[in-house]
Parts: C-alpha cells; sequence; structure tokens
C-alpha cells in the first residue's frame, strides 16, 4: 500500500532546515537546501547559452569537508548518482562563498533540447531468452481494502452482482457520503480543509453509470473488480499476489503520529468489525477464498475457474502452465503478529508463523507505514512513525530506527518456511539489516514488490522507501524480484533515462506511463542479463491508496506536470490492438489477445483519456509503452515474470531446510 499525501503537513519548515544545517556525518556527502525540503540536489532546470548550453543544469552543496583537504579535492572525489547514473564527480565545483562549495552536473534533457527525439513505436523485434512467455506477475494487489480501514473508508466490492456490489456510495443520516470516506478521499487528494469540515464531495453513484469512479485519481474506490481482474488476465497477467492490508490510525482506532490537522478530523469507523490488524488479517484472507469459491460456481464448479489461489511454487507452475490465474495470498500490515515497537512478544513467533501458513500465506511484509517491533518504517509520508534523524544520503530525514532482535527472528522464521519477504517500507537502516540477514542466509526469496528508484528520483521522491541501485541488485543478486510501481511519479520527481547508445523516451507526460517508462529503463539497464530471467515485473498497489498513471490525453493529461513536448496523436493507444500472441491464456477458449476499448455497464473506457483506471486497462498500460517506444524485448523480462517468480519461490523453499534459527 502507498498513500499519496504531501508530506510537508508534517514537518515545521524551521525543523527541516535546522536539519539541513546539522549534518551528523563524518563522511564528505551532497546536500542542498531548497525552499522548504531538504534536497540532496536542486534542480537549477535548463541551461540557455553558454558551454552547457541545452543541458539540464543539477547542483548541490558539499558538506563535511574534513579539516585540512582541498574542498576542490574532495569535490572532484565525492560522487553522485542523477538520472540513474553515478558521476565520480561534479562537471564543475563551485566556491560560492557565503553558502559554501558547490557542486554543479549538466544531464542530457529532452525538455531542455530544441529537436527532443520522437516518439516511434517499439519493434516487434526477437526475443532475448528461449521458451515460451509465461505472463506477467503483479506483486502487490489488495483485493479485500473494502474490509480494512475500519469497514468505512474503502467503498466497492470485488466480486458479486454489479448492482450491490459496486453501488453507490453509502449515505449517512442524509449525507451523500458516509463520514469516513469522503474525508479520506479529500485528505488524500491533500484537501484537509475540506476533510476537516466535510465539504469536500463528489459524484457517489457507481454501477452502472460510474460518472466519477473508478479512476486513475480516485484512491477510495474499488479498482479490481472481478471482471476488471480477468481482463488484465486476459491480457497476460499469469500471478497476482494479494495482500491483506489495514490501517486503523487512519481512523482514530490508535494513532500514533498523525498531525494535530488530521488527527482531529471525525472518522468513524464500523462498530461491528474488529479493527485489529491479525483480525483484519484473517477476515480479507477468508474473502479471498470466498471470492474464488463464487467465480468457481460460474465456471462449472469447484476447481473449474480461472482465479486459483496457490500456496506452494509447484501449484503456481501448474496453473500458469494451465494458462489460469495463480493467487498468491500475502500480508501488509503495521503489526504483524500484534508486534508494535513498545510491546512485541515473540515467544511463540514459530506458532504466530504456523498461523500464518496454514492460513495459506505466503508473502510477508515485516514492516509497513508503521515503526514496529520488527524495525523501522520509512519515513516519506505524514503517516510513517518513527524517531528522525538527519541522513545525508536522502533528501528527507530517515528513522533511526533499524532491524531489532524480533524483526531478525521473524524473518528467519519465515525463511525457514520457505515464504516471500518484501523488503518495501523499510527505514533505509531496517532494509541494510534485513538485507544483511538474507545475504547470511544465502536465501533467495526477497522482494521489493512496488517500489521506486532512488537512483532516478528527484525531490521529495528521493527518500529512504525508494532503494538505491546497490540495494536493488543485492536483492537481485539474492535471487530475489523487483516489481516497480506504475505510479512512480510527477514529472520533477523521475528523471529522464537515457541509453547507452543514446536513444530515448522524452520524459515529457509526468504521472503516467512515461514515467514509468523512465525508471523500468534503468532498472532494464541496472540488471543487465539478469533482468531477462524474469526478474523485474510490476506491483501496481491497485486498491492501495496509490496513484496510477494517468493519460496523455484530454482535459486529465499529464496530471503530474507536461513541458513543451507535444504527445502526438499518433501515439495515442490505437483501438482495436493485439497483445503478444504468446501471452492469450490457454484456459481462455474464446480469447484472441484483441482488446477494444472496454465496456462496462454504461461506461466505455478509453486509455488514452482515462489512464490506468483499474486493474482491467493493464493491457492498455502496456500498450500505451508500446505507443513510446518500448520493443517487445524491453518488456520481455515482465513477460517472463511469472515463470521467474514460480522459479524464485523453488529456490526459496529448497533453501529453508539449511536455514538455522
Amino acid at each position: 500500500m502507498t498513500i499519496k499525501i504531501s508530506r510537508q503537513l508534517r514537518i515545521p519548515v524551521a525543523v527541516i532546515l535546522l536539519a539541513g544545517l546539522g549534518q551528523a556525518a563524518a563522511e564528505p556527502n551532497w546536500a542542498a537546501l531548497v525552499g522548504t525540503n531538504y534536497f540532496t540536489h536542486q534542480d537549477d532546470g535548463c541551461v540557455a547559452t553558454g558551454k552547457y548550453a541545452g543541458k539540464h543544469k543539477y547542483a548541490s552543496r558539499l558538506w563535511n569537508i574534513p579539516s585540512g583537504e582541498s574542498w576542490e579535492q574532495v569535490c572532484a572525489e565525492t560522487p553522485m548518482t542523477l538520472a540513474g547514473r553515478t558521476y565520480a564527480s561534479p562537471h564543475e565545483c563551485v566556491n560560492t562563498g557565503i553558502t559554501g562549495m558547490w557542486g554543479e552536473w549538466y544531464i542530457d534533457d529532452s525538455q531542455c533540447e530544441d529537436f527532443p527525439q520522437s516518439y516511434i513505436r517499439g519493434v516487434d523485434d526477437g526475443l532475448k531468452r528461449e521458451g515460451a512467455l509465461s505472463g506477467y506477475v503483479d506483486l502487490h494487489t489488495h483485493l479485500m481494502s473494502h474490509l480494512g480501514f475500519g469497514g468505512v473508508i474503502f467503498h466497492g466490492e470485488p466480486y458479486g452482482d454489479p448492482e450491490t456490489a459496486l453501488d453507490y456510495c453509502p449515505s449517512d443520516n442524509g449525507e451523500p457520503h458516509s463520514g469516513g470516506h469522503s474525508r479520506v478521499e479529500a485528505i488524500l487528494q491533500d484537501d484537509i480543509l475540506g476533510a476537516a469540515f466535510n465539504t469536500a464531495r463528489h459524484d457517489n453513484e457507481g454501477y452502472p453509470n460510474f460518472p466519477y469512479w473508478p479512476a486513475y485519481n480516485s484512491y477510495t474506490h474499488q479498482t479490481m473488480y472481478y471482471e476488471w481482474v480477468k481482463r488484465a488476465y486476459q491480457g497476460g497477467l499469469r500471478a497476482m499476489v494479494v495482500l491483506a492490508v489495514n490501517g486503523d490510525y487512519m481512523f482514530g482506532a490508535t494513532d500514533n503520529g498523525l498531525p494535530d490537522i488530521i488527527k482531529g478530523i471525525p472518522i468513524a469507523s464500523d462498530p461491528v468489525l474488529d479493527l485489529n490488524d491479525m483480525a483484519t488479517l484473517r477476515r480479507q484472507t477468508e474473502a479471498v477464498y470466498d471470492m474464488q469459491a463464487w467465480i468457481d460456481a460460474r465456471h462449472g464448479g469447484a476447481g473449474k475457474g480461472w482465479f486459483r489461489v496457490v500456496t506452494s511454487p509447484e501449484q503456481a507452475r501448474e496453473v500458469i502452465a494451465a494458462g489460469k490465474l495463480a493467487v498468491i495470498l500475502g500480508s501488509e500490515v503495521d503489526y504483524l503478529l500484534d508486534c508494535r515497537e513498545d510491546n512485541c512478544d515473540t515467544s511463540n513467533i514459530e506458532a504466530d508463523v504456523d498461523e500464518l501458513y496454514d492460513m495459506g500465506l505466503r508473502y510477508i511484509f515485516p514492516v509497513h507505514l508503521k515503526t514496529n517491533g520488527y524495525g523501522g518504517a520509512a519515513l516519506y509520508n505524514i503517516l510513517a512513525s518513527g524517531e528522525r534523524y538527519d541522513c545525508p544520503h536522502y533528501s528527507q530525514d530517515c528513522n533511526v530506527k533499524g532491524l531489532t532482535e524480533a524483526g531478525q527472528k521473524l524473518m528467519k522464521t519465515l525463511m525457514r518456511k520457505g515464504m516471500l519477504i518484501d523488503l518495501g517500507h523499510m527505514s533505509a537502516r531496517t532494509l541494510e539489516g534485513a538485507l544483511e540477514v538474507a545475504e547470511q542466509a544465502r536465501y533467495p526469496g526477497i522482494v521489493t514488490g512496488h517500489t521506486g528508484a532512488y537512483d532516478m528520483a528527484n525531490r521529495d521522491n528521493r527518500h529512504e522507501a525508494n532503494p538505491r541501485g546497490q540495494d536493488l541488485l543485492r536483492i537481485v543478486n539474492l535471487g530475489g524480484m523487483v516489481g516497480l510501481i506504475p505510479g512512480q511519479g510527477n514529472l520533477n520527481q523521475v528523471s529522464e533515462w537515457r541509453n547507452d547508445d543514446g536513444s530515448y523516451i522524452a520524459h515529457a507526460c509526468g504521472a503516467s506511463s512515461q514515467t514509468f517508462a523512465q525508471s523500468y529503463q534503468y532498472l532494464l539497464h541496472l540488471l543487465g542479463d539478469a533482468a531477462y530471467d524474469g526478474r523485474i515485473t510490476m506491483g501496481t498497489d491497485f486498491n492501495g491508496f496509490a496513484h496510477m498513471p494517468g493519460p496523455r490525453f484530454g482535459a486529465d493529461a499529464c496530471p503530474g506536470g507536461h513541458t513543451g513536448i507535444a504527445q502526438p496523436d499518433s501515439t495515442r493507444v490505437s483501438y482495436p490492438f493485439s497483445t503478444d500472441p504468446a501471452l492469450i491464456p490457454a484456459a481462455e477458449a474464446d480469447a484472441n489477445g484483441v482488446f477494444g476499448k472496454y465496456q462496462f455497464a454504461n461506461r466505455t473506457y478509453d486509455y488514452n483519456t482515462d489512464g490506468a483506471a483499474h486493474i482491467g486497462l493493464m493491457p492498455d498500460f502496456l500498450e500505451d509503452l508500446r505507443q513510446q517506444g518500448l520493443k517487445r524485448s524491453d518488456l520481455e523480462p515482465l513477460y517472463r515474470s511469472a515463470d521467474y517468480l514460480t522459479v524464485m519461490w523453488q529456490n526459496a523453499v529448497d533453501r529453508s531446510v539449511l536455514i538455522s534459527p
């Protein structure tokens, strides 16, 4: 789950400025003070004249120059990673006097060029690996979010008759929305006043007209109705991790760190529901099995449906080979096994993990948004909690807490069960500790399933929740996988990627598929040949309060900002389009891999103007990537990822018997 809330709401400006001035690290490092945030570098925009005309300039101040050493020499020997590349030294070192010693970097960027490269649809070139494409795995979804968050924040159910599952949002004493739902939607849209005074309202109508939701930027409405999931499956989705998720802090059951402006907003919860994380986990897990039975009943009986919960790599391989959808159950809650920062009993951890295993869970987050007894949570939005310290390698302050003794015990227990462990949401120190535990055990079942890329990030996207390239490589070198979240960020939060041969996809349309393409290409380059085993995939975070890629055309085009580079009509998704023929599911006798504009009830979805409004538009999202320049071979790692999931999982099971307590 990725909560999209501006972090500026949480920290006073004075605190941020003092943090930037009080470097604790002894080694030299880059850090710039910009406006009200603390960044590793500042964006000085395009250079119009002179030696670096047509380049994008970035600059940063040099801190912690050792006593007696030449600042020029230290500047020349202090590296910086920008736009996915590590520069051993700046292009220029400048002494500005009272504001200190600065480095300047001048980077190729289409928005600064007179004649940027055109968008041309990626060619259908040959594959780099032998063997059939297995389809892709989505490493991060929340199918049953309506059963979490107090039962009031998230609206819509993923299965059942649409008249009831996707009806209008509930009313409360004559109000068009419940007290919780509208207010949280407003908070997630950064409309704090609208939430506080309950004035932020949207059209509450759902099925059959859907005038407001589902939408790429509507965070509290269902985006995984079963018919939408089926369309994604028909377009290449062959495995899907379904995570139980919760956040009782969102409606005041346990408050630990919410800012006063939000904690005072009244958000009621369903009095019938047990709000505890573990109770919610059990409720959501049982509901996935209920959904499987419901789909089976519509396909001839038990075991007949296309939606199959699997609990072993053997089962997953069998389901994928049959052309059905393998569903892996998991957990992404803040207090797994009720382990809180100040109260964590691990005396029965083996039995507690056995309970998770017996429920069918195979994929676990030790840490989510809140610092718990296992370790510190990454500090990247206002809901995260933990004691902060000034960390020089990130644009924002970091969590002082690392992996605890309880966290080490949990990881080893999970490894002995052959379970998959997601290191997402961990603080930098917790991530380091977790990687050390996994490396000591040589355990391959390690993933980060819905991540951004720190090395490609700018401004407030350059935080400890987005792993650096060196950490992504450590995960892959263990035998693990990386899933990129499709909503990578705004135009000024993600750099443009340049290939070694000089080719690129111009990043001109923020918070769209174009933004995802930048981080994806970087990851291809970072992993090299290993990527084509299938070690790169997506973790969409549907139903997880995460923003999805917006459209490149229409009234909502480029919601994350745009440059002067046009999006030519020739790059629109042209309906009907055909998916890769190797991805047509064998279980779907009538499937031909051809996709027109998706019609559901009275609504017709056009990706060009709707973006990724729900999971059923993921085939269109992939086609949109092709329209802008990604080749068939570029997407090959993604389309092999379902198979690699089973390989990684099997390797983890095989290794599990060798893990010592």
